[in-house]
C-alpha cells in the first residue's frame, strides 16, 4: 500500500518541489497552503504522515501540530515538522513535539527521502500502542 503524505507549507514553490520529489519517491501527496485546510482533509482521509512547515502566516505550525495531534492521536510520530530556524523553535519546545521529527530547512532531497522513509518506518508511539490494545 502506497503511504500517503498531507504537506503544509504556504510556499508555492517549495509544496510542488515536495509533491513532485515525494511523488517520485512512491508516496501519494496531497499539498496545501491554507493550514485551516488541514482539518477537512484528515477528516474526509487518513494520512501516514503531515509534514508541516512551523512558520505559517494564518497560525504557527507548533500550535497547529499540537491541535492535530490531540484532535488525531494516531498520528503522534507521524507529523513531520520543517523549518529554517530550528535553534529557535527549539528553546521553546513544546512536550506534546518531543516525537515529532524535524526537518531543517533548506534540505536536500535525499535527507527527505530518508526522514520521510524513517518517519513512516517508525513503530507507533507505545501510548500509541497501548490504546490500540498492542
Amino acid at each position: 500500500m502506497t503511504a500517503r503524505i498531507l504537506v503544509v507549507d504556504d510556499e508555492p514553490a517549495l509544496r510542488r518541489t515536495l509533491e513532485r520529489a515525494l511523488r517520485n519517491l512512491g508516496y501519494d501527496v496531497v499539498s496545501v497552503g491554507d493550514p485551516q485546510l488541514v482539518y477537512e482533509l484528515l477528516d474526509a482521509a487518513d494520512y501516514d504522515l503531515v509534514m508541516l512547515d512551523i512558520h505559517l502566516p494564518q497560525m504557527s505550525g507548533d500550535t497547529l501540530a499540537i491541535a492535530l495531534l490531540r484532535r488525531w492521536p494516531k498520528l503522534a510520530g507521524r507529523i513531520l515538522l520543517m523549518t529554517g530556524d530550528p535553534w529557535a523553535l527549539r528553546a521553546n519546545w513544546p512536550e506534546e513535539l518531543r516525537e515529532c521529527p524535524l526537518l531543517v530547512k533548506p534540505f536536500t532531497l535525499d535527507a527527505l527521502g530518508s526522514m520521510v522513509h524513517t518517519a513512516l518506518a517508525a513503530p507507533a508511539p507505545q501510548a500509541q500502542r497501548k490504546r490500540n490494545g498492542g
